[in-house]
């Protein structure tokens, strides 16, 4: 099983992230825990492009768009698959779904969908689904510095872009939404809630 998570910055995905692996775990799950960007040669140059690059640079955007669907594709081929063929369950914190609602705040959408038409879909699509201003309030509270997209305007922009995204896949795909405002005590409930006939 496959399984991607979704959120804004500080949507707090890493805790649930977390808490659905060792829900997935209690229900007999071997889970692969994995990321994008990844750890890989591509993902290493993204994180040092969104660290280091201005939000005016010339082809910025298209540029990551392209680096972002590089990078997915090395992450199934040398991730993903082989943890699928093992019969493992893959969560992933983020995946198609970030790019476009990320990229596409600057370059179209439907360049973003297209150019990432090769990466297989996940079969569940968790979204945490939380307020632009507690997630930055996150933001602030827990990093000494921010990534190029994590302002207000961009995060409301964002967050609108997921939502045209899942509307587009939901078909394809069982979404499951999360409530992102829960305390970390609470968080496993919500889970458990919400994933209840899903598996």
């Amino acid at each position: 099983m496959f399984i991607a998570v979704e959120g804004i910055d500080g949507s707090g995905k890493s805790t649930t992230i977390k808490e659905l692996k060792k829900f997935l775990e209690k229900k007999g799950h071997t889970v692969v825990h994995t990321a994008e960007p990844t750890d890989l040669p591509i993902g290493k140059l993204i994180r040092d492009e969104l660290k280091n690059s201005k939000n005016d640079t010339p082809l910025l955007h298209e540029k990551l768009g392209l680096m972002f669907a590089a990078d997915r594709l090395d992450h199934l081929q040398k991730r993903i698959w082989p943890a699928l063929k093992d019969k493992k369950t893959v969560l992933t914190d983020r995946y198609f779904f970030s790019s476009v609602a990320y990229q596409s705040t600057n370059v179209s959408y439907e360049w973003v969908k297209g150019i990432n038409r090769f990466a297989m879909l996940p079969d569940i699509l968790v979204f945490i689904d939380v307020s632009i201003d507690k997630a930055l309030e996150r933001i602030k509270k827990f990093r000494n510095d921010t990534e190029l997209y994590e302002t207000k305007d961009f995060l409301t922009e964002i967050d609108n872009n997921y939502r045209r995204i899942i509307k587009d896949f939901e078909d394809r795909l069982k979404v499951v939404f999360l409530d992102g405002s829960l305390g970390m005590d609470e968080i496993y409930d919500d889970i458990e809630k919400k994933f209840e006939g899903v598996l």
